[in-house]
């Protein structure tokens, strides 16, 4: 079974549950179960009563990470995370920095439908990777050039779902210039523009929209997470 290596499981529990400023052996409990029923998952530590385990389940840090050793995956990928954006973490510099690897390390287990919405696939390759890439950039973004790379990004994508779009025979653009090869703004408005004929208005301001917002970002020395989001 595909698993998140042992030795970050051990780290990501000795985290969670540290002594002084991590979950309590019942609050371990507590998630272990609601996991365990969500995935159909047999736990080994069900109770908050380690003392009747003696030394199998010594304190609550081993508990968490018994438990987590019951998962695969993609479903330790979802506790982990999911345990790191608790409320009571969200000043935790350590389980910040716990959720930041968790992503760099592991973020093939994120492309499951247990965790990020489903939607359906372009059918074109680069612009479904992108598209993924930008959701997984998103959740560990923290600074004004992570933002940033996020609309460079969705920049690129929008470029791409032109190419794919767009023939210069058939969609004459609005002005008589011809499109560029990367000019996503001329080339979509252009397609909307023969494709929805008269009622391609609010389409094409939509479209304008996305790619002056992708553009924006991408420069915007002040980006924030709402930006990147949007």
């Amino acid at each position: 079974m595909n698993k998140i290596d042992d030795a970050f499981v051990s780290y990501a529990a000795d985290t969670l549950a540290d002594t002084s400023k991590g979950l309590t052996g019942s609050q371990i409990v507590k998630y272990s179960n609601s996991y365990a029923v969500d995935f159909n998952v047999n736990i080994p530590v069900t109770s908050p009563d380690f003392g009747k385990f003696g030394s199998i389940i010594p304190n609550k840090r081993t508990a968490l990470y018994k438990n987590l050793c019951a998962f695969d995956g993609r479903q330790q990928f979802v506790f982990i995370k999911e345990l790191c954006e608790l409320p009571m973490f969200e000043y935790n510099n350590k389980v910040n920095e716990l959720k930041s690897r968790l992503f760099e390390r592991y973020s093939r287990y994120a492309s499951s439908p247990i965790y990020i919405e489903k939607y359906e696939p372009t059918g074109w390759e680069r612009v479904d990777r992108a598209l993924e890439e930008m959701k997984l950039r998103l959740e560990t973004a923290d600074n004004e050039e992570k933002y940033q790379a996020i609309g460079m990004i969705g920049r690129e994508t929008l470029i791409t779902i032109a190419q794919q779009v767009f023939v210069s025979d058939k969609h004459p653009t609005a002005d008589g210039v011809e499109a560029s090869t990367t000019d996503a703004k001329r080339m979509l408005e252009a397609y909307l523009r023969y494709e929805l004929s008269d009622s391609s208005e609010k389409a094409k301001k939509m479209a304008r929209s996305a790619v002056d917002l992708g553009n924006q970002l991408t420069h915007d020395r002040n980006a924030t997470k709402r930006d990147a989001t949007i």
